[in-house]
């Protein structure tokens, strides 16, 4: 009886580590790499989101539509995450409204990068450092470009 009870505890807690492992830790795991993209997105398409219009049609529609996709992974990827509040505190994410301004400021970019009667620098540029604050992401300040016009004199 008691080789029984080993064997059923042994079936339990495999079966407990791998819904937690599919239900919490790959979904989480599938997030940080969400923040890892926008990441490597915000720094590879910079030269066109603080200079719109310049970099020619292709090349902006191609980094409006990464951005949006982006977004729009951030979006969903909040609803993969069991209780995403609780998580949110015991893992240390950012919480689901600085997702949803993380998201619609990617949404801003994608929409930014195209040629304006209105200047989008200051804006876009702004627009990824709150990007950059609410998802954690580092950048060292000596690399950021400057986001204001009194930095630019200087």
């Amino acid at each position: 009886m008691e080789i029984f009870f080993t064997i059923i505890s042994g079936a339990t807690v495999f079966i407990l580590g791998q819904l937690a492992l599919k239900l919490l830790i790959e979904p989480i795991q599938e997030f940080r790499k969400t923040i890892a993209d926008i990441a490597y997105a915000l720094i590879e398409y910079a030269n066109i989101y603080a200079n719109p219009g310049v970099a020619g049609n292709e090349v902006e529609k191609q980094a409006s539509k990464e951005l949006r996709k982006l977004s729009s992974r951030l979006n969903a990827q909040i609803y993969l995450i069991p209780l995403y509040a609780l998580t949110s505190q015991v893992f240390r994410l950012p919480s689901t409204d600085k997702l949803v301004g993380a998201a619609t400021d990617l949404i801003g970019l994608s929409n930014g990068v195209f040629k304006s009667p209105t200047d989008l620098v200051f804006t876009n540029m702004d627009r990824a450092k709150r990007i950059r604050t609410t998802l954690g992401i580092y950048i060292q300040e000596s690399k950021q470009i400057s986001t204001t016009s009194d930095e630019m004199s200087n």
